[in-house]
């Protein structure tokens, strides 16, 4: 049980993250770039769960239970400078590789993925060549129609997770196509970010749509070759999020729609490859209903700009970089998020991490290649494992008790285990997209529909925390919770002292397994692999 505590968290100070449990996740960001995330935060036997610096936190089990993200004006005004300064610094452009990191890790899956990614791209490089010089609208009508019914035939047929008719195909390709052949509509500008919106937002949903609808003799043959979730754009652009304050718009997002296969049991308490954005489980209509972004459900950002000036793609990443902020205070088991920046037909693929920021080379999406190399992107999404999708393996939905659970790395010299617990309350949010990402949350050993609601008496806090650590585990001098455990043995049995100190429970660095079966505690290694 806790006691009465007072922790500081001084941002990376040169100490590791410590707390009753501490799960230190490791990466690598340099101290002196950091600025200090939260204050002091006091907790008591029962745990207080509101602190002077953070408003009312809301539902007690719910990821998604938090506050507005909110910028008044100058903080508005400051946020960007500080995103532009943070671009400057953490940015590695046109990197090699970046869109192979959402690549599945299995190389036979990987090579059905390329497949259906092959033929998605041939499906529209067809529709791009119906476009032609002289060619009235009612002939172009006719081939457009008809090539998209000729594709479809050779495919599987619509079902529960395909919501477009051949019409609708059509007209999502009517209004894509203008974008991706320049000089086909007289009225479209390539050098008009309004005009880019609707092309990109069909663009990416004509492929979804696809993702679910394989070639006839490219069937899946395991569970593996099924996509998982489908990746869509809010049909909102140039909005400001739901549950965000201000005035700040973002061009377009993209959502995750879980593609739910019947092979669990009721039983099975976990579905690895399904996001969990609040305590209902998701379906995937539920995701087709709503058009407007809201930050607790956004998968990746997306800015659009009219050319690739240098101007303009650095003030595209400052705002990708700035409007990510509110993906972390809302998704608590964000661990990096991806991103896209366009600049009029070009496109570039960006992954944020606690200490980098990684641009790919632009992907034209006038040329064939291009396309393949966007579309090939957008596939893998819908394929590869969960954590390459940049959420933290160790917190987790649980669909049995209809709860969020968070794994800990127990105090155990020989072995590193985990214990799971069971999240009732958020106390501490991230706030920030470099750094340490520090997150506090209460729970409890045993689901919150086994125990008393009124009872706290066994309530833990867990401070979770990717901090920069050096060397081993064992010769890490700046590890909290080494230096907690150390105190609480050596008070142990003092009872004069009980309330001045935290009592240690566990902690340590969480080992996660790579997709060699490996467990490892450098995340951004894992995150980033070869590239």
């Amino acid at each position: 049980n806790s006691s009465d505590t007072d922790l500081s968290d001084n941002g990376m100070d040169g100490k590791t993250d410590s707390v009753l449990i501490t799960p230190v996740k490791s990466s690598k960001v340099k101290p002196e770039d950091t600025v200090p995330e939260m204050g002091d935060l006091s907790i008591s036997d029962n745990i207080n769960t509101s602190t002077p610096s953070k408003p009312s936190y809301g539902h007690p089990r719910s990821l998604s239970a938090a506050p507005k993200f909110s910028l008044s004006g100058s903080q508005q005004t400051d946020g960007y400078a500080e995103a532009r300064s943070q671009v400057n610094y953490y940015l590695k452009d046109n990197i090699d590789g970046v869109q192979a990191i959402a690549k599945h890790s299995d190389q036979t899956t990987q090579q059905f993925v390329i497949k259906q990614a092959e033929s998605i791209a041939e499906f529209i490089d067809e529709l791009v060549q119906c476009v032609k010089p002289g060619l009235g609208n009612a002939e172009l009508e006719n081939e457009l129609k008809a090539t998209i019914a000729a594709q479809l035939k050779r495919r599987s047929p619509a079902g529960r997770y395909t919501e477009k008719t051949d019409t609708d195909m059509f007209n999502s390709a009517v209004r894509f196509l203008k974008w991706l052949c320049p000089g086909s509509d007289s009225t479209f500008s390539k050098t008009n970010e309004k005009h880019i919106y609707p092309c990109f937002v069909e663009l990416i949903n004509f492929v979804a749509e696809l993702v679910v609808r394989p070639l006839l003799d490219q069937q899946p043959t395991s569970f593996d070759e099924k996509p998982k979730r489908l990746v869509r754009s809010y049909r909102k652009t140039d909005v400001k999020p739901d549950n965000a304050e201000g005035r700040r718009r973002i061009d377009m997002a993209l959502k995750c729609d879980a593609l739910h296969y019947n092979n669990m049991s009721d039983d099975d308490e976990y579905d690895e490859d399904s996001i969990q954005f609040s305590e209902e489980r998701l379906k995937a209509k539920d995701g087709r209903n709503d058009e407007r972004p809201n930050y607790s459900r956004i998968f990746a950002v997306v800015e659009v700009k009219p050319d690739t000036s240098a101007a303009n793609i650095e003030k595209g990443l400052a705002q990708l970089v700035e409007y990510s902020k509110g993906v972390y205070w809302n998704q608590h088991n964000r661990r990096f998020i991806w991103g896209l920046v366009s600049g009029g037909s070009n496109v570039k693929a960006c992954i944020l991490g606690p200490n980098f920021l990684l641009a790919s080379q632009f992907m034209d999406v006038t040329t064939a290649a291009g396309r393949l190399e966007l579309i090939g992107f957008l596939v893998n999404w819908s394929f590869c494992e969960l954590p390459k999708l940049g959420y933290d393996p160790t917190i987790r939905f649980n669909r049995v008790h209809k709860c969020f659970t968070v794994d800990m790395a127990d105090s155990n010299e020989s072995k590193l285990t985990q214990t799971t617990y069971y999240l009732r309350k958020i106390v501490v949010f991230a706030e920030r997209v470099f750094g340490r990402h520090t997150r506090c949350f209460v729970v409890g050993r045993q689901p919150p529909s086994l125990e008393a609601k009124s009872d706290n008496s066994g309530d833990i806090l867990i401070k979770d925390a990717w901090p920069e650590v050096s060397g081993s585990a064992e010769d890490d001098m700046r590890d909290e919770s080494k230096l907690l455990e150390r105190v609480s043995n050596g008070l142990a049995g003092r009872s004069e002292f009980n309330g001045m100190y935290p009592k240690f429970l566990g902690g340590g660095r969480m080992q996660i397994q790579n997709a060699r079966g490996e467990s490892v505690d450098d995340t951004t290694r894992t995150i980033l692999g070869e590239t």
